[in-house]
């Protein structure tokens, strides 16, 4: 059944040809020419195709396609990254016989390597979510196939698999569980609490395809700027084979919002387009692995929550972005509160959803189930845990914490034993997306209620002011902080910097959910309100139709400062992805963007070609 329905959609991309079924507004439309080819990276693989999977193999993963987060090239590495004047890609890696890791020595080319590794190989939890609803969503609101499940929510559940086994998908041995984050003594304490189940613990950012991991340049004319010391000289058992131009996997980061995501937002989203919009069905089975999976970590989650209400950015011991240093275990991300914010009343709806339409829910289940309501009303509003610890909920912290001057701050400490204040933000730098995604998550409405008729409102133009890209006064789109180049000049033109297509397809989101906001008050004749339409009705058409510019064969033939040379030799692929940004920089968060095809642009521009927003229960706008 599979190799007939592989070989029919070989055939389909053959001719140029995906079934769908329109189900776009008409502007997206437009926008999104060819999206079935924009998808098909979604559901294509990496070395066949140029797509977003690869196949795993190890344990009970062996056989399953899963996805990773880029695709990219030793052509994009060796010719246009390497070949800048103030990069250095010459790099020592040694073998430690002390704990049996490969890894390169201190010096500048070590970073690179690591970062081209992990860009390689790796799979963000996060993108494997949006890669999940966007699978779904493909084919329950466009009739997308796909060649590896007649049902693609067969497909999006490797990913929820993935994370159960909790190891690598093609790990040399099969530990069960390997990348979880279980309390080990003092090392992942969650805010002081232990986990001792890898199935409620968190899991890792970022899952490897194995342990010792391929550079790209092995087994290419680059890997000669690779020189490897002390390898082991004799193999035995099930030792991975230590070679030139491989290296240990190191990151081991269990992020809160990552988590939101990949155990939340991810898999019951994909779960509600399933049973619901694509079956028929009133409600999501109690049975299914998405609620399983969401109810095993909700405990979790309200452990990292603070006293204040905000809940803490990484279990005590985690690895900070700089080598060398650990996260504060008090340290607060505003924008992973709002995803974990979205994430709670998406399972609240699901659970209350299961709770009315089951017939069949025995007692036990029902009574889980109004536990775990009773702790999501905690999280949100305040209250008194089941575990003894009082907080003043996420709501509470939203509104007379995280925001400041007109925005929500990217961050802070909250309850540091260090400190005396119990909320120490921090204001810089400032960040695009704790603010686009704080007003999808929390709603525009919320938040003119609590700072004021049209604050949501005035917030974007403050954002468009310093993180907007575009051109002349045309906006574009947006990149990821106050320091990318980006913003207006004081004749309002827009600078352009570094445009993102992930987060641009964010504040696409927002836009749409101010414009729902704002049309009420126009509709009663306001003034004022019916100019904020319009500049929304504006903004929202113009980074529509600057989007597409990111869009890889778009990109390879646009005049996007920093584009590299013969873009479209560098980076080959079948179909239509987004890609990850408009230029190589350093984004100041901790991490580089790269113009190369991302599994996370590209299932945003499915979400937003479908205006289906991932922060509200069936992706209707909060």
């Amino acid at each position: 059944m599979t190799t007939c329905f592989s070989r029919l959609f070989r055939c389909l991309i053959g001719i140029g040809i995906i079934l769908s079924i329109p189900f776009v507004s008409a502007r997206a439309k437009a926008a999104f020419d060819d999206l079935a080819a924009t998808y098909r990276f979604l559901v294509s693989d990496r070395d066949a195709d140029g797509g977003a999977l690869y196949t795993a193999t190890a344990g009970a993963l062996n056989g399953r396609v899963l996805p990773l987060s880029y695709l990219d090239s030793a052509d994009y590495w060796g010719e246009f990254v390497c070949a800048s004047p103030d990069v250095v890609c010459a790099v020592v890696d040694r073998y430690n016989p002390e704990d049996s890791t490969l890894s390169p020595l201190p010096g500048a080319g070590g970073p690179l390597q690591i970062e081209r590794v992990f860009v390689h190989n790796g799979a963000n939890i996060y993108d494997g979510a949006v890669w999940q609803i966007a699978v779904v969503l493909g084919q329950a609101a466009n009739g997308f196939i796909n060649p590896y499940a007649a049902d693609a929510y067969d497909l999006a559940g490797n990913q929820s698999l993935l994370l159960r086994e909790g190891h690598c998908g093609d790990a040399e041995v099969v530990v069960k569980g390997a990348n979880r984050a279980v309390t080990r003594k003092e090392i992942f304490r969650y805010n002081g609490r232990s986990v001792s189940d890898p199935q409620s613990a968190f899991a890792f950012r970022m899952f490897g395809r194995s342990w010792l991991s391929d550079d790209p340049f092995r087994g290419t004319p680059w890997e000669r700027w690779i020189t490897v010391e002390g390898l082991p000289t004799r193999q035995t058992g099930p030792t991975p084979a230590y070679r030139r131009g491989r290296i240990s996997w190191s990151d081991w980061k269990p992020i809160t919002g990552e988590n939101a995501w990949a155990f939340l937002l991810g898999p019951l989203h994909a779960a509600y387009l399933h049973h619901v919009r694509y079956k028929g069905g009133r409600f999501i089975p109690f049975d299914d692995p998405a609620i399983r999976q969401a109810l095993a970590l909700l405990p979790t989650f309200a452990a990292m929550q603070s006293d204040i209400g905000a809940v803490y950015y990484a279990p005590a011991g985690t690895a900070g972005n700089v080598g060398g240093t650990f996260v504060h275990p008090q340290q607060v991300s505003v924008e992973n509160n709002f995803s974990l914010y979205a994430g709670l009343k998406v399972l609240r709806a699901t659970l209350e959803g299961t709770l009315a339409g089951q017939k069949t829910l025995d007692e036990r289940d029902k009574r889980a189930i109004r536990q775990a309501l009773a702790s999501i009303q905690t999280m949100l509003h305040g209250g008194k845990s089941a575990s003894g610890r009082t907080t003043a909920g996420l709501l509470d912290f939203f509104r007379h914490r995280a925001w400041h001057d007109g925005g929500f701050v990217p961050g802070g400490l909250a309850n540091a034993a260090d400190r005396v204040e119990t909320w120490v933000p921090m204001r810089s730098p400032l960040a695009v997306d704790v603010n686009t995604w704080g007003v999808a998550a929390l709603g525009a409405g919320m938040i003119d209620d609590w700072f004021g008729s049209g604050a949501a409102f005035d917030n974007w133009q403050q954002v468009k002011r310093w993180g907007g890209y575009g051109a002349g006064q045309t906006l574009w789109g947006v990149g990821y902080s106050d320091r990318d180049g980006n913003g207006m000049t004081a004749g309002g033109d827009f600078r352009q910097g570094m445009m993102s297509a992930e987060w641009t397809a964010g504040a696409i989101t927002m836009v749409r959910n101010l414009r729902r906001h704002y049309l009420r008050a126009a509709a009663d004749g306001a003034a004022k309100a019916q100019a904020r339409v319009a500049s929304l009705d504006r903004d929202e058409r113009q980074m529509l139709s600057a989007l597409v510019r990111l869009r890889h064969d778009r990109y390879a033939n646009e005049a996007f400062p920093g584009r590299p040379d013969r873009y479209a030799r560098l980076i080959r692929t079948r179909s239509k992805p987004y890609l990850y940004a408009s230029r190589r920089a350093m984004i100041p968060f901790g991490w580089y963007a790269n113009p190369i095809p991302s599994t996370c642009a590209t299932g945003w521009v499915v979400l937003v070609a479908n205006h289906y927003d991932p922060f509200g229960y069936a992706g209707r706008p909060n």
